[in-house]
């Protein structure tokens, strides 16, 4: 007999609501599930004390509660700026020729939800999905730097080194997060792989919250002085032009 976990029982609950049948009766619940009623009742209560559901208090059914609402804005917030960004990215990745990503913060890291590479042997590279802290390197710095509550995470964060660079003072990561905010950009020298260099800008949201950081990775032997300030120019086009493309201000490129 195939045992099913308390997780996955929550799950399968969750997954009965639909367009067609938007509430469900605690009884319902147990007919349809063929559970008992103290197991789906238990169930029910665990996920309405965490926001995934919530109990009309009049006709005793339960719904869907908003903190499915906040995870899927989340998921389609990524989705939005990934496909508005791509043909940004493509754009700057055919005239500089590095390597060009796009990340997002999910639990308190920086994640990269797109990667365009480019045709140099010798390469940046930042696999789709990898995760680094929100202290290591341009692109996390970034999108630290600019969000809202970046004192509390700051507070939250265990600075461990990467490589010799990183930043694992308090005082000093204050210091650079203000440096960025002032300047617009990052740049990260091997904060977390000794020889690449990362350059990254914000993208915002209609809000003005900080949405994601638009960067490009390349070796230490191709950032040059010119490259780089080419590197700065692009990617605040770039930037501008997606945080437009979600309803922010955009700036123009030559």
């Amino acid at each position: 007999m195939k045992i099913i976990g308390a997780l996955e029982k929550a799950l399968l609950i969750l997954d009965k609501f639909s367009f067609e049948k938007p509430e469900w009766s605690l009884a319902e619940l147990t007919r349809e599930l063929g559970w008992s009623k103290p197991t789906v009742l238990r169930l029910l209560n665990t996920l309405e004390k965490y926001g995934f559901v919530n109990k009309n208090s009049t006709t005793k059914k339960y719904h869907l509660g908003l903190r499915l609402f906040d995870l899927g804005s989340i998921v389609a917030g990524q989705m939005d700026v990934r496909a508005i960004a791509l043909p940004v990215m493509r754009k700057i990745r055919d005239k500089i020729n590095e390597a060009v990503y796009l990340n997002v913060i999910l639990e308190k890291e920086r994640v990269c939800v797109e990667f365009l590479d480019c045709s140099h042997t010798l390469k940046a590279s930042v696999n789709i999905g990898q995760r680094s802290p929100l202290y290591v390197g341009a692109s996390a710095l970034v999108l630290l730097a600019f969000h809202e509550d970046r004192e509390r995470i700051i507070r939250e964060l265990e600075l461990k080194p990467f490589t010799p660079t990183t930043i694992t003072d308090v005082e000093t990561l204050f210091h650079r997060l203000e440096e960025i905010r002032q300047a617009g950009y990052a740049i990260s020298w091997g904060e977390r792989n000794m020889g690449l260099v990362a350059i990254s800008a914000p993208v915002f949201d209609r809000h003005g919250k900080i949405a994601a950081s638009l960067s490009i990775g390349l070796p230490e032997v191709r950032a040059q002085k010119e490259k780089l300030e080419l590197c700065i120019k692009l990617l605040q086009w770039g930037g501008g032009e997606i945080s437009s493309q979600l309803g922010h201000q955009a700036c123009k490129l030559d």
